[in-house]
């Protein structure tokens, strides 16, 4: 257990290490409009809340939108690839799971984070997955996102009809 904390840790110091070189190296947000998005969320009951309320909303196809969901355990007989874990990492924010992996070689035009709470290891995933624009609550940390919006993390229908707005100012839907 003394090494589940060390590598904690381990993470958060190559977190704090590389989020000043993410902030330096800032890509210009593109005018394209949105074609794939990445959905991060930490309750596996809301997933199917969020797909059909993006698609309602958004009026994207399910095929364009992916998720990767946050869970402190993942039950043995869960074989779920879009759930993942602290066990996905290793040393230093290194990735392990190949589903993560997979995630993090893609480009998004979109990066959408639903958790209730600021997590280390949502963090680290964000600051290595390659989005145009990032978008959370106002309750995250504002250093990862373009956009925050301030609602409480269970009005989903509010965020997303915030987010409609403000995507449709930028021009992208």
């Amino acid at each position: 257990m003394i090494f589940t904390g060390i590598k904690r840790k381990s993470n958060q110091i190559f977190f704090n290490k590389r989020l000043p070189e993410l902030l330096n190296n800032i890509n210009e947000v593109s005018s394209k409009n949105l074609t794939n998005i990445l959905v991060i969320a930490d309750d596996i009951s809301v997933k199917d809340g969020i797909l059909a309320n993006l698609i309602d909303v958004l009026k994207i196809s399910e095929s364009n939108i992916e998720f990767v969901i946050f869970q402190q355990k993942i039950p043995k007989e869960n074989e779920l690839s879009y759930v993942y874990s602290f066990k996905d990492f290793g040393w230093y924010g290194k990735v392990n799971s190949a589903a993560l992996k997979n995630i993090l070689t893609k480009k998004y035009d979109l990066l959408i984070n639903y958790s209730k709470v600021d997590n280390l290891y949502n963090n680290l995933l964000i600051l290595q997955c390659e989005a145009g624009f990032k978008v959370g609550f106002a309750s995250l940390d504002n250093r990862l996102y373009d956009l925050l919006i301030d609602c409480k993390p269970t009005e989903i229908s509010l965020f997303n009809k915030e987010l409609k707005k403000y995507l449709e100012i930028l021009n992208k839907i």
